[in-house]
């Protein structure tokens, strides 16, 4: 059986996705950067921070990923 705090959460705030799991510790410190900037209103390019993960610090995350999960911090998700 599922538990019921874990579904009215996933209810309520939708599924998050596992993609973003795959960043690692070292890649972090990079990741938080790029949230706090977006958080400022700051233009981030979703094709560089792809790059950079990719091969700066060996995380595999689709573009596409990236890009939707950019656009979900603007909109405050």
């Amino acid at each position: 059986m599922k538990d019921i705090d874990e579904l009215l959460s996933e209810a309520e705030i939708g599924k998050q996705s596992a993609v973003f799991d795959r960043i690692t510790d070292e890649a972090m410190p990079f990741w938080q950067g790029i949230v706090e900037r977006i958080e400022t209103g700051k233009a981030i390019k979703p094709y560089v921070v792809h790059r950079i993960l990719r091969d700066e610090f060996d995380v595999h995350i689709s573009e596409s990923a990236i890009r939707k999960r950019i656009r979900d911090i603007q909109n405050g998700k």
